[in-house]
């Protein structure tokens, strides 16, 4: 495998001078008419469609090898991701190159995009035409300046890089210790060959790399750094269980409900503030309400059976609801569930139309499963001044990318949501949430 030197600022102010030309020519060429010899020629209208796999594996022979390119790729139904693009890229460019490598996939793919984000070449995280044709380009244009990085103008636009493929400090540490894992069996071999000598010392120079890259999301991500004004005891569990994400979040404003239920709702909430859940341990709602016994409630209006009743514990629901949304957001399993059967839109966030729980001493409950494979903390914030109280989910997130739709109608009263949660193996689950109300308000 080829080792790529890492360029630092020394380096980059030589180049300033050296490669002037390159900033000077290369700014006036363009990727747009770049490619048409391997089968890029493509109408500008059709550039931000995705790439068939058919196809974009043939272009990707083409460009190494010059191999013809056959009609039936553009019929295939199959989309190319990013991932088949880079590992296809750097299979083929070890083999045009006489290299080869032992590595498999999973630790092969990490490798080849952090040297593509290192030089620059890939200008967006989906893959369509227009990207595929640009990073061709960049890759040609470094090539024929001694493969240093792409630069616009010799300045590296940070914006383009590719940096939302790993969101992750946990993904990041599993990809170093495989690199770690790997190193240590080349470091046993008595007699190692050139080849692993080279392997080797490519391993050292990437683990180094990432180890940069976990620094990077660290400031992006972590908790201590996007949460301002941590109270010390909540500092200090993030610290201990080593927790990496802000899993979700939400806030809602209670200006409009009355004392007694504002009270119920913060106090409610306030049981959970600092609690820590261990993989797959259960968050039992009414357990958690009635951690401190139940006289620290008041009288306040619920509904029951479709009707408003002063009856004690009124505004608990709002407890559970904001507990309930940012945890289904964030991934976490579903044990049992109630929605209100009379939704109110002027007690209750729009965000949550369809998220929304109860949650009656005695009969309906919440329960949500930790199943993010690690230490789950809730923080709870209150705010007198806005009337707003916001509930964190902080944890390590077992998904790449989690995307939420909805609140979708389906019927009058009937709203669905959609969750598609990304692993970071490239898997993808996707499930629903339909919640029916009998009356709207």
């Amino acid at each position: 495998m080829k080792i790529t030197p890492s360029h630092r600022l020394a380096t980059m102010i030589l180049l300033t001078f050296l490669l002037l030309p390159f900033s000077v020519n290369e700014a006036k060429a363009s990727s747009t008419d770049y490619g048409r010899e391997f089968g890029l020629l493509v109408h500008q209208v059709n550039e931000n469609l995705a790439v068939p796999k058919a196809k974009g594996q043939q272009v990707l022979e083409s460009y190494f090898y010059g191999s013809p390119l056959k009609a039936s790729a553009y019929e295939a139904k199959q989309f190319m991701s990013q991932r088949d693009f880079l590992l296809g890229f750097e299979k083929l460019r070890l083999e045009a190159a006489g290299e080869k490598t032992i590595l498999g996939d999973g630790l092969l793919y990490p490798l080849t995009w952090l040297n593509v984000r290192r030089n620059n070449w890939l200008p967006d995280t989906r893959l369509t035409y227009k990207t595929m044709r640009e990073f061709l380009y960049r890759y040609s244009v470094s090539q024929k300046h001694g493969g240093i990085p792409y630069f616009e103008g010799l300045v590296l636009d940070k914006d383009e890089i590719n940096t939302g493929n790993y969101t992750s400090i946990n993904q990041v540490r599993d990809i170093n210790g495989n690199l770690s894992r790997r190193m240590s069996e080349l470091r046993r071999l008595v007699r190692p060959t050139k080849d692993q000598k080279l392997l080797l010392a490519s391993l050292v120079d990437y683990a180094a790399s990432f180890e940069q890259l976990g620094d990077e999301l660290r400031a992006l991500y972590h908790p201590l750094n996007i949460l301002p004004d941590l109270p010390d005891d909540i500092r200090q569990k993030i610290t201990e269980y080593d927790l990496n994400n802000v899993l979700d979040q939400i806030s809602y404003n209670y200006s409009r409900n009355n004392a007694n239920r504002i009270h119920n709702l913060i106090t409610g909430a306030m049981q959970l503030n600092g609690r820590v859940f261990q993989p797959d341990e259960v968050i039992d709602m009414e357990q958690e309400l009635g951690r401190d016994g139940w006289g620290i409630y008041k009288y306040g209006w619920v509904i029951l059976g479709g009707l408003e009743s002063w009856q004690f514990g009124g505004g608990l629901c709002g407890s559970a609801t904001i507990t309930f949304t940012p945890s289904w957001r964030a991934g976490l399993e579903i044990v049992k569930r109630f929605p209100h059967s009379v939704y109110y839109r002027s007690l209750y966030p729009e965000e949550s139309l369809g998220l929304d729980a109860t949650v009656y001493r005695g009969g309906k409950n919440l329960i949500i499963k930790n199943t993010t494979g690690s230490p789950l903390l809730y923080y709870v914030k209150n705010d007198p001044e806005k009337k707003e109280i916001t509930m964190y989910l902080i944890g390590n997130s077992p998904y790449r990318n989690i995307d939420i739709e909805g609140p979708i109608q389906t019927a009058w009263g009937t709203y669905k949501w959609i969750r598609r949660m990304e692993g970071f193996d490239g898997t993808v689950v996707e499930d629903e949430l339909v919640t029916r109300y009998g009356l709207m308000h």
